[in-house]
């Protein structure tokens, strides 16, 4: 930039995770370590690069929440616990339109296409037309449409979603499955993965969680959505 470095530009990362009542207990627990892992990945990476991730989050259940609204640089962060709310439902259609309005609200500062996590350990319980229209609310917002959106199913009820498989709309990004507690961590990881170093070979995961074969991609902004 004229008298000034190179600029870094953002990447943006939102966080879409499911608080429902089906996730309390040790299931949160472990989704709260696995995210303080990732955005140790992110801030490692991110003073390498000449890049900034910046972090938000979004907890739903009956309704979504901002868990963390601002956007943060992952340099420095320290996360916050999600809690559960008891005897919620996975109303996730809604989580999609917040985030939408959260894209649109930032058109005007363009940066790196930005990263969308869904994490959730069941079936979306809403309206199936409501899911739909929510859905599509995402997609109709640039940023939303050519997002790079993965999701993370906790369990094989939530692996068999259709919903996930809708939301990523990227027939090279299957839905990453932890199949029990541990494997929260491997996959969020293998996620931060993608989002980093989406040509990497994962070195070091389980031969379940490796990268779909596919054409080496050198940077997030190749990414073709």
């Amino acid at each position: 930039m004229p008298g000034g470095g190179i600029a870094r530009r953002p990447l943006h990362v939102i966080l879409l995770a499911d608080c429902s009542g089906s996730m309390a207990g040790a299931k949160i627990q472990a989704l709260n370590f696995a995210i303080g892992e990732m955005i140790q990945h992110f801030a490692s990476w991110e003073r390498e690069q000449e890049k900034r991730i910046l972090i938000r989050a979004i907890a739903f259940a009956d309704e979504p929440r901002w868990h963390i609204a601002e956007p943060r640089p992952a340099s420095g962060m320290t996360w916050k616990a999600l809690s559960v709310a008891p005897r919620a439902r996975t109303n996730m259609g809604p989580a999609f339109r917040l985030v939408a309005e959260a894209l649109a609200a930032d058109e005007a500062n363009r940066g790196l296409r930005p990263v969308l996590v869904l994490i959730t350990d069941g079936l979306p319980t809403d309206d199936p037309a409501s899911f739909e229209a929510d859905l599509q609310a995402l997609l109709c917002v640039p940023a939303g449409r050519d997002a790079m959106r993965i999701a993370v199913a906790i369990g094989n009820t939530a692996a068999r979603s259709e919903a996930l498989t809708r939301f990523i709309g990227n027939s090279n990004l299957p839905v990453l499955v932890a199949g029990d507690l541990d494997q929260i961590s491997d996959q969020l990881h293998r996620a931060s993965l993608w989002v980093t170093n989406p040509g990497s070979n994962s070195v070091g995961l389980p031969a379940a969680a490796q990268p779909p074969a596919g054409p080496v991609i050198r940077d997030i902004s190749d990414v073709v959505f």
